[in-house]
Formats: C-alpha cells, structure tokens, sequence
C-alpha cells in the first residue's frame, strides 16, 4: 500500500505544474502517515513481546521502515515545486499586468493617430486578441485597467467611424445584448459570497467588450448604464472587504469598551450578599454582551479575550472567598434563629392570650434583627418559625371571635345610648348637667365589651358626643376644666389603648408642671427687685399675682395627677377581673371538651 502512495507521490511530484495537485498531494499524506503510524505501533507491540520474552531493550533496534526517505523526499520535492508555482504564478500577474498596461498604451496610439481605417481595425482586432490572451492580473488592478481599456475600445469604435460599415440590425441587436448583460450584472448585487461575484463581473465585462457597438443614439444611456451597475457592484466587493475590516476592527474596540466597564464595576470590592448579587449580574451581562460582539483580528481577538476573562477571574474568586467567609456568618445565624423557634415552639400552646402575644412579638423582633441564614437556609428556618406563630394567633383570633359574637349586644347597647346622648338635652345647671353626663359615662362603661374589631369606632362615637355636651355646659371656668378633665380621661377606659393614652397624659402633665416649677422659681428670684418697693405699687402687684396664679395652676395639674392614678388603678382591677373570667371561660371549655 505504501509502496503504492509513494508511485503516486512520484508521479505528482514528477509533473510540470503541480499547484492545482495540491488537493490529491494532501490526500496522499495523509494516507501514508496513518499506515506509518499502524506500523510503528505494531513494531512497539512486537518490542514489549521480545522484551517479555526475556530480551534486553538496547538491544532491539528499531528498524527503518521502508519507503520513509523517499516518501519524505518526494513529500519536499512536491512542495518546493508548488512554492515556485506560485511564485511564477505572482510574478505572471505581474507581468500580464504589465501586457495589459502595454495593450492599453497601444489601443489609446491607435485612438489617438492611426487615420486608415483597414488598418486601425485590423491593429484593433490584434489588440482585442491580445488582450484576450493574456491572463489573470492582480485582483486589485483590475477594475482600473479594465475601465481604461473599455473606454478606450468605445472611444476606438465611434472616433474611427467603423459603425458605417456595421449593419443597422448588427447595432440593434447589440443594443439588446448589451441590456441584457446589465442585468446580469444588476442581479450580482443580491449575490451573498462575494468571490462568485468577483469573479462573474470579470467575465460579464469581457462579454461586454466583445460586443459590438449600437446606434449613437442609444450609445450614451446604455454605456452610462452599464457603468453604474459595474460601478454599484464593485462598490459591493470594496464595501465587503471594508467593512469587514471595520467591523473586526470595531469589535476589538466594543471588547475593550466592555474589559473597561467589567474593571469599573469590579473595582470596589462589594461587602454584603446584595451588592455581590447586583456585581455578579452586572459581570455576566457583561459576559452574554461579549458572546453577541464578532470576531476580531486574530491575534488581538486572543489577547482581549485573556484579558476579560482574567478580570471575571478574578472577580469570582474573590466572591468565592467571600462567601465562604459568610457561610460561617450564616451558621451562627442560624443557630440564634433555631433557638427562636425552641422558645415560639414552647409558646404555641398557651391561651394567656396578653401575655404571650407580647412574648411572641418580643421574638418576633429578635429575629428580625438576627439577619438572614443564608439562601441556603432562611426560607425553611422561615416556615418552621412562622408555623408556631400562625397556630398561636389563629387560635387566639377564634378565641376573641368567639367573644366577639357574645359582645354583638352590648355594641347596640352603646349605640342606642349613644343616641340617647346625642339627642338628651342638658339642665341650665352646670353640676346637675355634669352629673348626667357622668350618669352617662357610667352606663357607657358598664355596658361592657364589644367586639374588637368595633372597639376604635364606637368609642369615638362616644368621646364626640360626650365632648360636644360637655363643651356646652355654663359654669366657672376653673370647675368646668376640673370636671371635662376627668370625663376626658374616664373617657379613656372605652378605648382600645387605655393605658398608652394614659401614660401620655401623665407625660405632658408632668412636662406642664416642670415647667411651671420653672417658672414660679424664676418669678420668685425676680420679686427680689421690689424688695424696697410700694405694696401698691402695679408692677410689684402683677409679679405676685402672676406667682399665684402659676402656683393655682400647679395645685390644678397635680390633682390631675391624682385623678389619672385613681383611674389607672380602676382599669388595673378591671383588667385582672377580665382575664379572671376569660381564665375561668377557658377552664371551662377544657372541661366541657
């Protein structure tokens, strides 16, 4: 089989021209290092049997295998033969070109000087022929010395008038031979692979030239026609390899763009899981961007592509560190976060309804402020946390609805008294109209609870109907605050935040009368000033009567005080009765279960 390749090799590389062998040259090669390396390795198969059988490797010598040199020689004699073909074929171009160049030079002398007609067509014809035989010229050259000889062949055919000896039809049909390869030429422009439309617009334009002419009077519009198809489609090819150029070029430059943006976004190092989130989108959009972008020129293509990736590199495995750091964060997390669960777990059960309500919320905020377990771990934490809770309060929420049917009645009790009191009328005399309204207040209150969710409204229904009759009541301006002071905060016990409400009136008592000690303290230093002065005398007279005034209203708030205290203590007893009877209702239940 060898020795068969290498006949053939022998023959392929013993013929004159070899370049358009290269194909079977190839084939050749190949088929001759595939049974070169079958028996290498049979030898080495052979060698491990012998050095198995008891032989000394050094002494197994490899053998050489036949038909190697010359293979390699022809292989060598083949290539150097297709090297200079090419070469030739280079310096042939060169020289046609040069041909054409000469022909071009002949063809305008003959334009230009020659005066017999026999003899300036039989010259043309030697020219045309000539021009024919000469071959391929660089490519780049082309288009240039193809169009100067064109114009030259027309220029020849009409300033020599030999259209006189040429038939009327003969122009005619030229005419439409002509038209008829202007389309062709037209259709190359919806042609894709640009070398099919190189090479067809060299052969459309010798047709061109080897038809003959047509009437004058169709001469320049069918000539500026063809021009403009030959010249759209050369703009084609020239375009193709420009913007080919460009395009690569463009790309590098879009790649680099894109290594400067991957550089900005990674140059902070991020410092929570969120910022590495939003760096880590930001990078593989980068990425996806990059695949979209084409090729580039090889070798920078290569050296970009190094470059981005060493940014991404790097910027992942920095996020690799870092989350393997947080993950230790997130195992501490989340030991807190089981023991939160432990402790709601624990409280599930329970009907202290206040109590724990309190109890659960207080966990509730520890484990907002725990942080988050991770991606990993926070959503099952989550719903083994969550489900305790749920079961806690929806219990309590059946509780309370429960009792909520049962407090349907005393809601349109205090309605109906709300009615009552919008529509009462009040005695002229203030304490009796107080006492109403205290009567009021009173039945209001022992009307008892209503349900929750009507607890907010009804009371402002009340406050406001209590307000209104309290403000138009007529009587000394000190007992009448004294008496809608206390109405004000028994009004209280009817809201949903009693003791809030409560508590913030103590407050802004307590800020009233630090400032009024203030004051009086003040006021007092400055009476210094009369020390000598006039009992009657007016400025002296106001300073007192002002201190007086500060100590009345300093009594008024301390009494105040007081009523708040009282108040306080009632709802306190109220509430142990509340949750006596709601221990009492729930002990009951447990039983009847």
């Amino acid at each position: 089989m060898k020795a068969e390749i290498i006949a053939q090799l022998h023959e392929l590389a013993h013929q004159e021209k070899v370049l358009n062998k290269v194909n079977a040259f190839n084939e050749l090669v190949d088929e001759f290092y595939k049974i070169q390396q079958e028996e290498e390795h049979q030898w080495e198969i052979k060698k491990l049997e012998r050095i198995e059988a008891g032989e000394k490797p050094e002494n197994i010598e490899k053998p050489i295998f036949k038909g190697l040199e010359e293979f390699k020689k022809l292989s060598q004699l083949f290539k150097d033969k297709k090297k200079i073909e090419q070469n030739e074929k280079r310096d042939l171009e060169k020289a046609n070109l040069e041909k054409k160049r000469a022909l071009v030079a002949a063809l305008k002398d003959l334009v230009q000087h020659e005066e017999n007609i026999g003899r300036a067509i039989n010259r043309f014809r030697d020219i045309q022929d000539s021009w024919k035989e000469v071959g391929a010229i660089p490519r780049e050259k082309r288009q240039e010395i193809q169009k100067e000889f064109s114009n030259l062949i027309e220029s020849f055919r009409y300033n020599i008038n030999i259209y006189k000896e040429i038939k009327d039809h003969d122009l005619s049909r030229n005419f439409t031979l002509k038209q008829e390869l202007i389309k062709k030429i037209k259709a190359l422009l919806k042609l894709k692979k640009i070398k099919d439309v190189e090479q067809k617009l060299h052969t459309y334009q010798d047709e061109w030239n080897t038809i003959g002419g047509t009437h004058q009077d169709d001469w320049e519009k069918i000539k500026s026609e063809y021009w403009d198809a030959v010249n759209a489609v050369y703009e084609k090819i020239h375009k193709f390899y420009q913007d080919r150029k460009g395009e690569r070029a463009e790309n590098i430059v879009k790649k680099k763009q894109l290594i400067e943006k991957a550089r900005e976004i990674t140059a902070k190092e991020p410092d929570s899981h969120k910022a590495w989130k939003k760096t880590t989108d930001a990078i593989i959009d980068l990425q996806k961007e990059w695949k979209t972008i084409g090729f580039g020129p090889k070798e920078e293509n290569n050296k970009v592509w190094k470059e981005f990736r060493g940014v991404c590199n790097e910027f992942f495995a920095k996020k690799k560190e870092f989350y393997g750091e947080r993950n230790e964060e997130f195992d501490v997390i989340k030991a807190a976060k089981e023991k939160l669960i432990a402790e709601v777990e624990a409280l599930k059960d329970s009907t202290d309804w206040g109590e724990t309500t309190k109890k659960i919320v207080a966990i509730q905020n520890q484990w907002k402020k725990a942080g988050s377990a991770g991606p990993k771990n926070e959503n099952k934490l989550w719903k083994a946390f969550r489900a305790p809770i749920d079961q806690f309060f929806e219990a309590k929420d059946a509780f309370f609805a429960e009792a909520d049917k049962a407090n349907e009645a005393n809601l349109k009790a205090k309605q109906e008294l709300i009615k009552k009191m919008i529509a009462f009328k009040l005695p002229a005399d203030g304490k009796k109209a107080i006492d109403e309204l205290k009567s009021f207040s009173e039945q209001f209150a022992a009307i008892g609870n209503v349900p929750f969710k009507e607890k907010d409204k009804i009371y402002k229904a009340y406050k406001k109907a209590l307000d209104e009759k309290y403000a138009s009541i007529k009587m000394d301006a000190g007992e009448k605050e004294k008496h809608l002071f206390q109405a004000k905060i028994e009004g209280y016990k009817g809201a949903r935040d009693t003791e809030d409400k409560l508590d913030k009136e103590t407050q802004h008592i307590r800020k009233k009368i630090t400032k009024l000690k203030d004051e009086i303290v003040q006021q007092e230093t400055n009476l210094s000033f009369f020390a000598n002065a006039d009992e009657n005398n007016p400025l002296l007279k106001n300073a007192l009567q002002s201190v007086e005034d500060k100590k009345a209203e300093l009594e008024l708030l301390k009494a105040q005080l007081k009523q708040i205290r009282i108040l306080e203590q009632a709802v306190e007893r109220e509430a142990r009765q509340e949750n006596e009877m709601a221990d009492q209702q729930e002990e009951a239940r447990s039983e009847n279960e």
